[in-house]
């Protein structure tokens, strides 16, 4: 992230966009809300709305920062479905979902997805089901295995998955 926020500091900027005085404070902001963490371009959109630009500034400045690197959704799809996984314990349903609310589109969420290590997401979705089940007091099984699929369900893994896991645990 760092390395980033150097590069942008000494790379010379795509000047193509022409921007007035009072529109440049909106860039800069949005340049310096950028430089906080990765964004997509709807949530710098929405941010812009929320400091007063109006829609044609807007995609503007959307733009200039993705010509010049500043918002990049495919790094953004990477970070996010990374820090989903890792933090929240997420399956791959829920992030594309979630992804698809940001109006990121489908190449892009896919090619994210795809770069998920596998070996990491299944061992994220075996010790969400261990921990859960330890959890559950329930004392029938049915009811047990019910619980634990609706816990997964609603972490976005598949039911595929969620049965693979489930099963592995012998209930």
């Amino acid at each position: 992230m760092i390395q980033q926020i150097i590069i942008h500091l000494f790379k010379p900027m795509k000047s193509n966009f022409n921007f007035t005085e009072s529109e440049m404070a909106f860039v800069t902001k949005a340049e310096q809300y950028c430089a906080t963490g990765e964004q997509c371009r709807s949530a710098v959109r929405d941010k812009l709305l929320t400091w007063g630009a109006g829609q044609e500034l807007r995609e503007r400045i959307v733009d200039y920062l993705t010509e010049n690197d500043f918002i990049n959704e495919e790094r953004y799809c990477r970070i996010y479905c990374d820090s989903k996984m890792h933090l929240q314990k997420w399956g791959r349903v829920k992030i594309a979902y979630q992804l698809r609310s940001k109006r990121i589109d489908n190449t892009t969420i896919n090619k994210a997805l795809q770069e998920i290590n596998e070996e990491e997401y299944q061992e994220t979705l075996t010790n969400l089901t261990k921990n859960k089940n330890n959890s559950i007091t329930e004392p029938d099984n049915k009811k047990r295995r019910a619980k634990l699929m609706s816990f997964l369900s609603s972490h976005g893994f598949t039911i595929s998955e969620i049965e693979n896991a489930v099963a592995d645990l012998g209930l």
